[in-house]
């Protein structure tokens, strides 16, 4: 995964440390091309809120206590009635575009998410579709399944890929973490999910086998008599 663009819009991390209601960075001209780019500042200027907010998944991962949306709150992190997150990344040579949108009253908290490809031949975004149907349609659910489809759990992406300030160390693992890890790694659990699959069809094709045995033995009966 590569983040091409960040827009940050009431973070309580860029405005306390840039003193900036929105932060657009356009990584690919800043960049220009470069394999390695260091995020140089003072203390609280800003720099974590930006590096755990250059990937897609709803927790900032430095300031989560554990990789689980469930375990964060974007809600602590931004002030004013609405706040939001844009974030476009590509991957496996696709463009994606993820837009997390905050609302917040003195009673009410409200979270919308949608993930986008840019479709080249129209030249235009549409929601993400998975292969069962799911489509990201603002949803957490659906937008956290999306992005999983595309980049796998947020617990191997950290252990794995992303290497976030504080991160957990892999030394700190209870067993079942690391055969889970390694179940997903090496696509362990899409072989157990098609073993099921054959499993049902070969049922399914077993009654059926029997039915049609049964109605052989009964035409065969009515044809002695």
């Amino acid at each position: 995964m590569i983040p091409t663009k960040l827009q940050l819009n009431n973070f309580i991390g860029i405005k306390s440390g840039l003193g900036l209601d929105e932060l657009i960075l356009d990584l690919e001209k800043l960049t220009d091309g470069a394999r390695l780019i260091a995020l140089v500042g003072p203390n609280g200027a800003g720099k974590s809120t930006i590096l755990d907010n250059l990937v897609p998944y709803r927790i900032m991962a430095s300031r989560s206590s554990s990789y689980s949306p469930d375990a964060f709150s974007y809600y602590n992190h931004i002030y004013g009635p609405e706040a939001s997150k844009i974030l476009e990344w590509t991957h496996g040579g696709q463009r994606y575009r993820s837009t997390l949108l905050f609302k917040q009253t003195a009673k009410t908290k409200k979270t919308e998410c949608y993930l986008h490809v840019h479709v080249e031949e129209f030249g235009e975004w549409r929601p993400a579709t998975l292969p069962d149907g799911t489509t990201s349609d603002g949803k957490t659910e659906t937008y956290d399944q999306c992005v999983e489809a595309i980049l796998g759990s947020p617990a191997l992406y950290y252990s794995a890929v992303f290497a976030a300030q504080g991160r957990r160390p892999l030394s700190s693992y209870a067993n079942g973490d690391i055969k889970g890890l390694l179940s997903e790694l090496l696509g362990l659990n899409q072989v157990a999910d098609l073993g099921a699959k054959a499993s049902q069809v070969a049922k399914l094709l077993r009654a059926r086998l029997d039915t049609m045995r049964d109605d052989e033995v009964r035409a065969a009966v009515v044809e002695k008599l």
